[in-house]
């Protein structure tokens, strides 16, 4: 009996660690990303794509592939005027 309450005791106690869990967040350049959320990252002249995650009960950022996604943008071509 005292086994069980005492393992309810911690259970309930554990709780508000764990919805503190929940609102972990990143930080990239001054802008908060929630868990699971991908951004670009600069370190030392470099950069990669890298996603919010836990580790450890600390939120940081995972390297998921190298360099960072460049959307192409196509700049109107001049009209020849003869």
């Amino acid at each position: 009996m005292r086994v069980g309450v005492l393992i309810l005791g911690l259970a309930i106690a554990s709780v508000p660690v764990w919805a503190d869990a929940h609102n972990c967040k990143c930080r990239n350049r001054g802008i908060m990303f929630e868990l699971g959320e991908v951004s670009c990252l600069n370190v030392d002249g470099g950069s990669y794509l890298a996603r919010c995650e836990m580790k450890l009960n600390v939120s940081s950022w995972t390297k998921i592939q190298e360099g960072c996604p460049v959307t192409a943008r196509t700049l109107p071509q001049p009209t020849l005027v003869n």
